[in-house]
């Protein structure tokens, strides 16, 4: 177990919580520093996510790195869809079955075979791809979930790590540290990946997605918008 996933594996929502949405954001680690969200910020990301889908009841929704579900809970306020998530944290699936009881939500990792029955109209992951083990790795797990995607359905990757802000990224970060020494010490192991916009886009291209749009966050405060970038694609 790698050191990502050691610290999303000891995930717990806090003492007494009543498991509402900003317990879910919490969980879901959106709440130091620059990646915090309130819930009213949270919400206009989701229902900025359900205006570019524009999914419906009938829709089967699945969400790469659902965590504690924390995305999907306000989606199926919006639309009683059918709703289905993977994360490899399984205390946080465990929080996520609770809050949605109804949705199919499994343990286990992006590249796994799980849900072969079933097509997707969208697919989907919000700030997930950054905790992969490598930049392989994430393609191995697009061109696996491309595979599952509908004739017309949509991808949609959300707060990708941008690789031309990278050098940008670690220089803010330094700034709270005596020195880069010591800011590489402390997150040794604790690596983000950063993604090329041009590579991607290929990727996306072989696994015969079109229609390919980078767009901005919907909550422009968002500390990390900065760094990041959504991407949308239809498989055509």
């Amino acid at each position: 177990m790698d050191k990502w996933q050691s610290i999303w594996s000891k995930k717990e929502l806090a003492p007494n919580s009543t498991q509402s949405l900003n317990d879910l954001i919490v969980a879901n680690g959106f709440d130091t520093g620059v990646g915090n969200y309130d819930e009213d910020k949270w919400r206009e990301m989701v229902l900025d996510f359900l205006k570019r889908t524009n999914f419906t009841e009938k829709a089967s929704i699945l969400e790469l790195g659902c965590g504690s579900g924390a995305f999907l809970f306000p989606l199926n306020e919006l639309v009683k869809a059918n709703y289905f998530g993977l994360d490899y944290s399984l205390s946080l699936i465990n929080i996520a079955k609770i809050a949605l009881p109804k949705a199919h939500l499994v343990a286990t990792e992006a590249i796994s075979s799980v849900f072969d029955d079933v097509y997707f109209d969208v697919i989907f992951s919000h700030s997930v791809f950054q905790y992969f083990p490598s930049i392989g790795y994430a393609d191995d797990v697009i061109i696996k979930w491309c595979k599952k995607i509908k004739q017309g359905g949509k991808l949609v990757l959300l707060d990708i790590n941008d690789k031309e802000k990278e050098e940008d990224y670690h220089n803010e970060r330094m700034l709270a540290y005596r020195n880069p020494a010591e800011y590489y010490e402390t997150y040794e192991g604790l690596n983000h990946l950063f993604f090329d916009k041009a590579n991607l886009i290929d990727i996306l291209k072989k696994c015969g997605m079109n229609e390919i749009e980078i767009f901005p966050h919907a909550v422009a405060d968002y500390g990390n918008s900065k760094f990041r970038f959504n991407i949308i694609c239809r498989k055509t």
